[in-house]
């Protein structure tokens, strides 16, 4: 799970921390990856939690094209990463760094998440997908239509 800062200053201090450091310098050598697809739209749970995102910077997301995240790292639907102000914040793998994993394993369904998949299979961010029958079929559906 990637950490997230209040500012760009406060990433800057954590980075020069040798416990950060050295658990970031593991990151282009993993085999295996077990993530999360995110979708924009975080949940009821999620929004109601005090998430560290103002909505202001969460309705910025879709305007700039995003659809989901893996580890806060935000794409569009064809895969294709969208750089965000919210990435100067956030402490945490790279899309590119995941990539490098042997084998890369992603755990998401519902029905709001059908976009956000379908961005992580198209930039080939993960290698296999752990979902529910009825999202894998909304999947499908889509990307045929």
């Amino acid at each position: 799970m990637p950490g997230i800062t209040t500012s760009t200053e406060a990433k800057k201090v954590l980075l020069k921390k040798a416990y950060v450091q050295a658990a970031m310098d593991l990151f282009d050598r993993m085999d295996m990856v077990l993530v999360g697809i995110g979708a924009v739209e975080p949940s009821r749970l999620l929004a109601s939690s005090g998430n560290v995102f103002s909505s202001q910077e969460l309705n910025q997301l879709p305007k700039q094209g995003a659809v989901g995240d893996i580890c806060l790292q935000f794409f569009d639907v064809a895969g294709t990463p969208v750089r965000t102000e919210l990435a100067e914040r956030v402490i945490g793998i790279s899309l590119q760094q995941i990539k490098k994993a042997k084998r890369v394993i992603a755990l998401a369904g519902g029905k709001r998440k059908v976009h956000a998949i379908l961005g992580a299979l198209n930039g080939r961010w993960i290698d296999v997908l752990i979902t529910d029958r009825w999202t894998a079929k909304a999947v499908l559906e889509t990307s045929a239509g």
